[in-house]
């Protein structure tokens, strides 16, 4: 009965300090991330970001004379961070104009080397580096497609993404599409979010 007894406890610690290890692993993994090798670290102090109902109120409601369609809104949870989203989209007789907004807060690193001026440009594809009042990122230019895609980051965690297909003569200007991200905006929410 003794060595039954015995058996019983070691197999309790054993479980003990297999769950004590898994917990703690657990708990590693909501700060860092290893993605292709490299450690991605996740900030837990910033746990969610502006409300998508804040982000949408940011998206202009008209834009060089097109009305914005109703727009979308939700959030999605990433590493224990609750990251927001909006899109709005404007319609014009020559295309369109697509614009999603996306607050990672902490959950920022997991994505922001897709903001980065790409190294290896697409053949066809005219690359060029964008500077914003609060921010910074890449558009890419099809011509043969007549697409522009916009990548920025601002404040160094809100995401704004714009994708323009059409045939309208400045859809292609780099200038006139990138006003309509609304930077002032969005970092004037940031703060009523920090912890």
């Amino acid at each position: 009965m003794n060595n039954v007894f015995r058996g019983v406890l070691i197999v309790m610690c054993c479980m003990f300090i297999s769950c004590v290890n898994n917990k703690s692993e657990q708990t590693s993994e909501q700060h860092n991330e290893s993605t292709n090798g490299e450690t991605i670290s996740i900030d837990t102090t910033l746990s969610e970001g502006i409300p998508a109902s804040e982000l949408k109120e940011c998206l202009p409601t008209t834009f060089r004379g097109a009305e914005k369609l109703p727009s979308s809104a939700g959030n999605v949870i990433i590493e224990g961070i609750k990251v927001t989203k909006t899109t709005g989209e404007y319609i014009y007789p020559g295309g369109t104009i697509t614009i999603t907004l996306a607050d990672y807060a902490g959950a920022v690193n997991t994505v922001k080397e897709r903001y980065d001026l790409p190294k290896n440009p697409e053949v066809g594809m005219e690359i060029q580096s964008i500077t914003l009042p609060h921010g910074y990122g890449y558009s890419r230019y099809s011509p043969h497609e007549s697409m522009l895609q916009m990548y920025c980051l601002l404040d160094n965690r809100i995401a704004a993404e714009v994708i323009v297909n059409g045939t309208e003569s400045w859809f292609s200007d780099q200038t006139i599409i990138s006003t309509l991200i609304p930077s002032d905006c969005i970092v004037k929410k940031i703060p009523q979010t920090k912890q």
